[in-house]
């Protein structure tokens, strides 16, 4: 059965930044389809290739190329951008300090949740720990923002209600964590004896390119 994982641009980024972009070609082929809004395309392709920024338009080439192939569906559907500034909304009205609202999602991380939510998608790939930990881990986001703030984080019970029944089953995996998957399926057996070595080197790699997996979590996973 085909699963479907819903991707953020940080994500792709990190992926591609890594010298992973190979990761989507290989679970592709064992029926592991990834998809994208077309605000996480705006972001990662279509702004960096028409603004021309140096620093982006490799990654954004090699984005565009997965699109091209089929590899990476881009989701074309205008009715998301509606529901997508009720989502923003929503989330960016949840917590508050000084009776200020925070701005925690940005439009290609409601785009994801939206689309997601639409049509039954259950995983979601986001490496930025804000909307990951919205979604995991709503009430240590609010202790890591009031240690952050040095001031007591107030909670819009509602809003707060409203989003946990739409996107709090969702499954959210980082980039590193579809590393360490593939190496659990194979992917690093063609460096036979050297494969742990690569892996590390891959995870690190992913880490210092975005990714916001810990040190710790690193040695840890290895020791396994």
């Amino acid at each position: 059965m085909t699963k479907h994982i819903v991707c953020d641009s940080g994500s792709l980024i990190s992926l591609t930044s890594s010298c992973l972009m190979d990761l989507l070609y290989f679970f592709s082929k064992k029926d592991i389809k990834f998809v994208i809004p077309p605000a996480v395309k705006e972001e990662a392709v279509d702004y960096p290739v028409r603004r021309g920024i140096k620093r982006f338009l490799f990654s954004a080439l090699r984005i565009n190329n997965a699109i091209k192939n089929g590899t990476l569906t881009a989701v074309e559907d205008p009715g998301i951008s509606i529901e997508t500034r009720r989502m923003m909304e929503l989330a960016n009205n949840m917590f508050f300090v000084r009776g200020k609202p925070l701005k925690l999602i940005h439009a290609g991380e409601s785009e994801m949740l939206v689309l997601a939510h639409q049509v039954g998608i259950d995983y979601l790939l986001i490496d930025e720990r804000t909307t990951r930990m919205l979604i995991e881990a709503p009430f240590r986001l609010k202790e890591h923002l009031e240690k952050e703030f040095g001031i007591n984080v107030m909670i819009n019970k509602n809003n707060f209600k409203q989003f946990r029944e739409m996107f709090g089953s969702m499954n959210v995996i980082r980039s590193s964590e579809l590393v360490m998957l593939a190496y659990d399926y194979g992917f690093f057996n063609k460096f036979e004896d050297m494969k742990k070595q690569v892996l590390e080197a891959a995870l690190y790699r992913i880490k210092f390119s975005g990714c916001s997996i810990g040190f710790d979590e690193i040695r840890e996973y290895l020791r396994g």
